[in-house]
């Protein structure tokens, strides 16, 4: 297993777990929104670290290299809902591909980050990327 695989295995089960309990628990406004953030990765790293995940600091302006994260909150009191890590291009043009419906990408992953509320009447807003 490639160390890159491995740290991913280190948050996976965490967000999932974290989606499927803010499904559950949380009942959003009526309003909510969509983006993308990217976080920059200091610390440990490297190909060959198979050490878990390096410490990471936000930063104002979007990185070159760092974790992208797209997210959906609450519009009203700026909650995290529900997140969907990108990791590698290849991954996530397959997952991506295979529940799409034949949608766009960007399509795709504002109806993965919206399914628990869909049907629910909320106005969504997002930007250009999921269009």
């Amino acid at each position: 297993m490639s160390s890159e695989h491995y740290r991913w295995l280190l948050v996976d089960d965490f967000v999932e777990e974290f989606n499927a309990h803010m499904a559950q628990a949380f009942a959003p406004s009526e309003h909510m929104c969509v983006d993308e953030s990217i976080s920059r990765w200091y610390g440990q790293g490297g190909h060959w670290i198979n050490m878990g995940l390096p410490m990471y600091v936000a930063i104002d302006r979007k990185p070159k290299n760092g974790c992208e994260i797209q997210n959906a909150a609450c519009g009203q009191c700026g909650v995290m809902l529900r997140l969907k890590l990108v990791k590698t291009a290849t991954e996530e043009s397959t997952t991506t591909h295979v529940h799409n419906d034949g949608l766009q990408h960007g399509t795709a992953v504002l109806k993965f980050l919206v399914a628990p509320w869909r049907f629910s009447r909320r106005i969504v807003c997002a930007d250009s990327y999921f269009a």
